[in-house]
């Protein structure tokens, strides 16, 4: 290969999906309650720190999820960065259970914040964030999000992660 030889184009998703499988993330499910006062909430691994002054993260979401309605300026959701042992909520968010929309929150123990935003009980932590702002780009939002709270567990557990189309663990338990 030549340092000036023009890299080779991609054409369609697959190779891009094949490749994205090679990235092992964190797992989080990204949960809002929408005008209506349903829930809604998406298994994501695009989530990641943009800013520690002002606190804030970025979460990519497909704007035809069901949560992307409830991602608008000032609109409150939380990130809730999922353990080893929730596994099930990950596939009940990621759509590979047969439950859809408010159901999911059957998986899990979720409360409420004083801000009436959805928790997962037993996340490694969970942020509570306002949506400061979206930005589309092609088949996704991209969302600021202003972090309002942080719930940390303790002792924390091995996170749970996604990478070469299954779900693994890494770390060490915390000790209490």
């Amino acid at each position: 290969m030549t340092l000036h030889a023009k890299p080779a184009r991609i054409t369609g998703s697959a190779p891009f999906k094949q490749g994205m499988r090679a990235l092992v993330g964190a797992v989080s499910v990204v949960a809002v309650q929408d005008a209506n006062g349903f829930s809604a909430g998406l298994t994501a691994t695009a989530v990641c720190s943009l800013s520690a002054d002002p606190p804030s993260l970025l979460v990519c979401v497909n704007r035809s999820s069901t949560i992307a309605p409830g991602l608008k300026q000032d609109d409150a959701f939380s990130v809730n960065v999922l353990a080893e042992d929730q596994i099930e909520v990950a596939q009940a968010f990621g759509g590979q259970k047969t439950v859809q929309g408010p159901a999911r929150f059957i998986y899990g123990s979720w409360a409420r914040s004083a801000h009436d935003t959805p928790l997962l009980v037993g996340a490694r932590v969970s942020f509570e964030c306002v949506v400061e702002k979206v930005m589309d780009y092609a088949t996704h939002h991209i969302v600021i999000g202003r972090v309002t709270d942080v719930h940390l567990r303790h002792p924390s557990p091995k996170a749970l992660l996604y990478g070469d189309g299954r779900y693994i663990s890494a770390g060490e338990t915390e000790a209490a």
